[in-house]
């Protein structure tokens, strides 16, 4: 079959270094960093990274670096990854971080190291406009209905944009139906059958890519690319020798995520309502359509009406053992598979438009994930399914995905670099190699450039009601306001669960006078610039705010958690990986829920030293890390800062 796109002869490119500068040349003492770079420093940790991500990459081996805070690590590992002169994509998990390296990393070093460098910054497919939909299905009247300002604002901007990117549009917010309608994902792309092919910014952005010689994506578009092996429309990326995955202590949850397979009602209506506007004038693909949407709900409404995620009433349980599905759900999928098929083999016999063919594909999709999501055998993945509103969503995961990236990763890319300030356990990357399965790497672990001893101080009580205990909130709320009175504000107070979250704001708004905020209220981004902007603020909030989060200064001056994270074990997933240790013969508690513990409570307080200048109070109220063996683990891995569990040194340390 012909491809979609164009194809790749050579990852091989071609930038070079001004006057063939070397690398000593540029993180020595007196370098090009220094001399260029305005408040530098000189971090003999960012030198010998420099120098290491070089080596690995020369001599193609995987390289597992732990970079503290200060490191200066984006540009420890671009630098030397251009030397290569191979094709590198670096890979994040975070917007931020994306958007740091392509505004502000890539620009310092085209002007004073790599001047022809060719970068592409890359995002997933949704994230442009299809120009297909824009000029030829927008003449339909419901997809501007009830937003005739934003068709002449989208006018205007076609007209001048380059990169069809929605962050351009700033008053295109995240939940746009608008932009759903018109955005370019890919199972409704037809390729070159398309008549805007060739000015289309996906077409555009992967011409670019396979000329550059640096590609910024995400994990979450990384994967997905990796996960797309069959389906040339969907990939995006090309070929490359030169990985490095930043933030990587996040890319084994997002590659399971990627390398499994969903499917939800609201995919099945989405098609169904895209189908009736291909096909509006055939009455009989009409009856059709209209026999899977109703054998659809049908089958969907089958499910247990349970409020969360749930795999003990749906196809296997934790233990792995096959559930007995329910007669009806059985039935129902019977049916609804039965009227996929009808549509499939009619649409087979007709002489389709380009138009149908990406119905076509979608169809073959949802009948292949079903086909999965109702195979019973496959021990290697968790089934699980969850009711979100009124939405069904199945989900078929990996339990281990190390095998797969030793297939789908490993055995193609010259080097693999895996960076992040919070890879290690224990001071050690056994957790993290065996999880990826990362084939023999060298490792390396570099303190950050401040001074935790100075700049921090670790506030854990010697004796704290344990979190389920009921005299646990009373307690929490009495020590946070007495921190806050020492600290006068300036806090991220941190939450395992937002239940915990909201219940600690409602009792803190009436017990403190400080500007309280909490997650949710506004949006993230925007959230955290209030923060930053307003006197005294404390802030609750949950898991998003435990990481890719950077507040510097007196804004933030104590970081407080509320108790250990450790993962919930009846999560789907998690319970799955639980099991898998156990019947190997492991201790699943302190394989996997104590690691993945200490990597997040690690990020967490990662929150609050972000600069030399930066002082403040880290505060974990969960006396387990005193009380509990496994706690010395946890104590091991954290900053190496005075701990106490009295409030006058911190008193002390404010003065």
């Amino acid at each position: 079959m012909r491809s979609a796109w164009p194809q790749q002869n050579s990852v091989s490119v071609k930038s070079s270094t001004k006057e063939g500068i070397t690398l000593d040349e540029i993180f020595a003492p007196g370098g090009i960093l220094q001399r260029q770079l305005s408040n530098y420093e000189y971090r003999s940790s960012q030198r010998v990274m420099a120098e290491t991500v070089l080596d690995a990459i020369q001599n193609e081996y995987p390289l597992c670096v732990e970079a503290g805070t200060g490191t200066g690590k984006t540009l420890a590992y671009l630098i030397p990854a251009l030397f290569s002169q191979k094709r590198v994509i670096v890979s994040t998990a975070t917007k931020n971080l994306q958007d740091q390296l392509f505004f502000k990393d890539i620009p310092f070093i085209r002007e004073y190291l790599f001047p022809d460098l060719a970068v592409t910054y890359m995002k997933g497919r949704q994230n442009y406009l299809c120009l297909w939909k824009f000029h030829e299905q927008s003449r339909q009247e419901e997809v501007f209905e009830g937003a005739q300002g934003e068709r002449k604002a989208l006018s205007e901007w076609v007209e001048k944009t380059e990169t069809g990117d929605r962050s351009e549009l700033h008053w295109v917010g995240d939940d746009s139906l608008l932009w759903r309608r018109l955005d370019a994902r890919s199972e409704t792309c037809t390729g070159q059958k398309c008549s805007y092919f060739n000015q289309c910014y996906v077409t555009r952005m992967r011409q670019r890519a396979l000329q550059s010689d640096l590609i910024v994506v995400n994990h979450a578009l990384f994967f997905a690319n990796l996960a797309l092996e069959s389906d040339e429309i969907g990939r995006v990326l090309p070929d490359f020798s030169v990985l490095i995955l930043d933030e990587a202590h996040e890319v084994e949850d997002i590659a399971a995520n990627h390398f499994g397979k969903q499917i939800s009602s609201y995919q099945i209506e989405e098609f169904c309502r895209d189908f009736r506007k291909v096909f509006f004038d055939s009455s009989e693909f009409a009856r059709r359509i209209d026999e899977v949407q109703d054998r659809s709900a049908a089958f969907f409404n089958s499910f247990p009406g349970l409020e969360k995620r749930d795999s003990l009433s749906f196809y296997r349980r934790p233990n792995g053992s096959v559930v007995d599905l329910r007669t009806e759900v059985l039935e129902q999928f019977q049916r609804f598979e039965s009227s996929l098929l009808t549509l499939y083999h009619s649409l087979e016999r007709q002489t389709r438009s380009a138009e149908a063919d990406p119905l076509v594909r979608r169809l073959e999709q949802v009948l292949a994930t079903l086909k999965e999501v109702f195979n019973l055998q496959d021990s290697d993945n968790v089934y699980w399914f969850e009711k979100r509103a009124r939405g069904v969503f199945l989900h078929v995961t990996p339990i281990d995905i190390a095998p797969i990236l030793q297939e789908k990763l490993f055995s193609r890319a010259d080097t693999t670099i895996f960076t992040s300030a919070t890879l290690a356990t224990d001071n050690n990357f056994e957790y993290f190699k065996e999880r990826l399965g990362i084939p023999e790497p060298r490792e390396i672990i570099l303190a950050g450039e401040f001074d935790y001893s100075e700049q921090s101080i670790l506030y854990i009580p010697r004796s704290f009601p344990e979190p389920r205990s009921a005299h646990y909130l009373p307690r929490a709320l009495r020590e946070i306001e007495e921190i806050l009175n020492i600290t006068q504000g300036h806090a991220f107070l941190l939450f395992t669960s937002f239940a915990q979250m909201d219940r600690v704001y409602k009792a803190l708004s009436e017990r403190v006078s400080f500007p309280l905020f909490r997650q949710g209220e506004m949006p993230k981004n925007r959230l955290l610039q209030v923060f930053k902007e307003t006197p005294h603020a404390v802030l609750c909030a949950t898991s998003s705010f435990w990481q890719g989060v950077d507040v510097q200064g007196e804004a933030l001056r104590v970081v407080i958690i509320d108790k250990l994270p450790f993962l919930v074990p009846t999560e789907p997933l998690v319970a799955a990986r639980i099991n898998r240790l156990e019947k190997e013969g492991r201790n699943s508690f302190l394989r996997y829920s104590v690691p993945e513990a200490i990597i997040t409570l690690k990020q967490g307080l990662g929150r609050l030293i972000r600069s030399r200048q930066d002082r403040g109070i880290l505060a974990v109220f969960d006396s387990r890390l005193r009380t509990r063996s496994y706690g010395q683990f946890f104590l091991r891995s954290l900053p190496n800062c005075p701990l106490t569990d009295n409030m006058e040194d911190l008193k002390k340390f404010f003065r």
